[in-house]
């Protein structure tokens, strides 16, 4: 009875460690369960922001893009009339001019005629 009472106690003792260590293995299987799950979790949070990241950079690219398309109207607007202004303008002028030139020409036919004709009248009285 002795060994029997001793095997038992024996086989009791052997297995109360198997036993806490089946516990600590579901415990660790349990805790790794749920550090797969966080990470999950972790893993789309992460997706998300990147995605919200993306949206508003992809808004305030269109933002620069309006304002690039203001300052270049601000700027290209007032350069073409600019432009256009001095293109009139020029044009104007060198009408003018030769206008003027014309002028100035029959102004100096008319003097020589005026000049022949006092000569002939100082000749022919």
């Amino acid at each position: 009875m002795k060994t029997i009472s001793l095997l038992s106690i024996l086989f009791c003792a052997i297995a109360m460690p198997l036993r806490a260590q089946t516990q600590e293995i579901s415990e660790i299987k349990d805790d790794i369960a749920t550090i797969k799950t966080d990470l999950a979790v972790l893993t789309t949070e992460v997706k998300n922001l990147k995605e919200n990241v993306n949206k508003r950079f992809d808004g305030i690219e269109k933002g620069f893009d309006r304002l690039n398309n203001i300052i270049i109207a601000c700027i290209g607007i007032p350069l073409a009339i600019l432009a256009i202004g001095a293109t009139v303008w020029s044009i104007l002028a060198h009408r003018r001019s030769r206008k003027d030139q014309t002028l100035e020409k029959q102004i100096e036919n008319l003097t020589q005629e005026i000049e022949t004709l006092k000569q002939k009248r100082i000749v022919n009285p």
